[in-house]
């Protein structure tokens, strides 16, 4: 049986983050928002990057960094460091746009560093004793006491180390991800024992693991066979910036889209361009509002991380519909936050009960409306008590999803009192309250340490 946190508050706390880079990256913006959030609380926090790190940091300067390893390291189905060193050079020479085009163009890159890394946590990640020595090392030389992983298969790797640590360190288990490299499980005949694995370092752990809604919770126990009350669902957070003036916004759109016109109402996608995330389904639906005659644009922006025939698949659709669409790969975060005040109504058509979803939050930060399929967690955004901030669509049905569009085009009131209500409702889902559920699980001081702010300041 596993046991909750302790009822003892630590007199310090050092808080450590094992963060998954590269393509793959979508998971870790959870971490990185609660290290940045832990550290100008006044705690020390110390990131490990495995499989990739980014060229320039995403993390608050005073966060110490380190290696792990790089994807190479198990590319050939055994540990090697040579490779490793040779995967940590690459990204010293190469830039981070061109190992994302690299990885997007060439999908059995990212398919053999998903495989090569579930085999090495099948086999056992203790076959790797160097790397698993140097980890324990590292630990006991930063004295961190609580430790994360940004997805559970990496979760093995920091139990064998944390065992060898000279000092009691908590990891906690997150899932927030299985799912999307399962498959590649399934093609080697190992998904299964890598389940088995996850199970084994969730109990050896000690404690609940973390998942990021209770619809994910019920994922997890039915697919991976963690029973739910050994996971407690704690969804990631957001920062809740100021809406962006609209007229900034538009102005910023139109630099990147010249095509955008102003007096027609935007329906955007923003997200991964990946087959899970249903982007078909939302080229159907505006077709069948444009058969119907209902006036608007359409944007899809996002990058890809399992290699582009699925986001090639969709642009050709839209050639055949003659659908006119703005698009683009990657966008700066003030691009984005400008699409996102500048859409009538972002649309997020995820086909694999998405388990959260920050696209809808962020959007409903800048108080525009959402519409979500019924299915999963993401289900569940636009709603917080009598407030609501965005429609639910019948999940894989592309007509309930155009059906629901035209409300949000047609109906002015009902978009309006969405609108009013999606800021408030994303609040609820803010970085700060994260790393108070966090702290408070933990039993560890939610209010600032102010000594420690004192000495950063000076």
């Amino acid at each position: 049986m596993l046991r909750l946190a302790s009822s003892n508050r630590e007199p310090r706390a050092v808080f450590g983050f094992v963060l998954l880079g590269g393509s793959l990256n979508g998971a870790q913006i959870r971490d990185i928002r609660l290290a940045n959030e832990l550290h100008r609380r006044g705690y020390p926090v110390v990131a490990w990057w495995v499989v990739d790190r980014p060229d320039v940091s995403p993390l608050d300067d005073g966060i110490e960094e380190r290696w792990l390893f790089h994807s190479f390291r198990y590319a050939t189905g055994r540990p090697s460091g040579l490779l490793d060193t040779a995967g940590r050079l690459t990204c010293r020479v190469l830039n981070d746009r061109i190992r994302s085009a690299i990885a997007q163009k060439i999908p059995w890159l990212v398919a053999g560093t998903l495989k090569g890394i579930i085999r090495q946590v099948c086999q056992g990640v203790e076959s790797d004793p160097r790397l698993i020595r140097r980890f324990a090392r590292e630990l006991t030389e930063t004295g961190v006491t609580h430790l994360t992983e940004t997805i559970e298969i990496l979760a093995p790797f920091v139990e064998a180390a944390r065992k060898l640590a000279t000092h009691p360190i908590r990891n906690v288990v997150q899932f927030q991800g299985y799912e999307t490299y399962a498959p590649y499980a399934s093609r080697i005949g190992l998904e299964q024992q890598m389940y088995q694995r996850i199970r084994d370092a969730v109990e050896s752990s000690g404690g609940p693991a973390l998942t990021v809604s209770d619809c994910y919770s019920d994922r997890v126990q039915r697919e991976v066979g963690v029973p739910k009350s050994n996971l407690l669902p704690m969804h990631p957070g957001i920062p809740i910036v100021p809406r962006m003036d609209r007229q900034k916004a538009m102005d910023l759109v139109c630099r990147q889209f010249p095509e955008y016109d102003r007096e027609v109402p935007l329906i955007s996608y923003l997200g991964r361009k990946d087959s899970e995330k249903g982007i078909d389904l939302l080229l159907y639906a505006t077709q069948i509002l444009r058969e119907q005659a209902v006036p608007f644009q359409l944007a899809v922006c996002g990058p890809t991380a399992f290699g582009s025939r699925y986001s090639v698949a969709c642009r050709q659709i839209a050639q055949v519909l003659k659908l006119p669409v703005l698009t683009s790969d990657f966008l700066s975060n003030e691009l984005r936050t400008a699409l996102f005040r500048v859409s009538h109504c972002v649309a997020y058509p995820s086909i694999h009960a998405e388990p959260f979803g920050m696209v809808p939050v962020e959007a409903m930060v800048q108080g525009t409306p959402v519409v979500v399929p019924d299915t999963g967690g993401v289900s569940q955004l636009p709603f917080l008590g009598h407030q609501q901030g965005g429609l639910l669509f019948r999940s894989w049905d592309s007509g309930d999803l155009a059906n629901q569009l035209e409300r949000l085009l047609t109906d002015q009131a009902l978009h309006s009192r969405l609108s009013a209500s999606a800021p408030q409702i994303a609040s609820h889902y803010s970085v700060e309250r994260l790393a108070d559920r966090m702290l408070e699980f933990l039993d560890l001081a939610v209010t600032p340490n102010l000594d420690s702010l004192r000495r950063r300041a000076a």
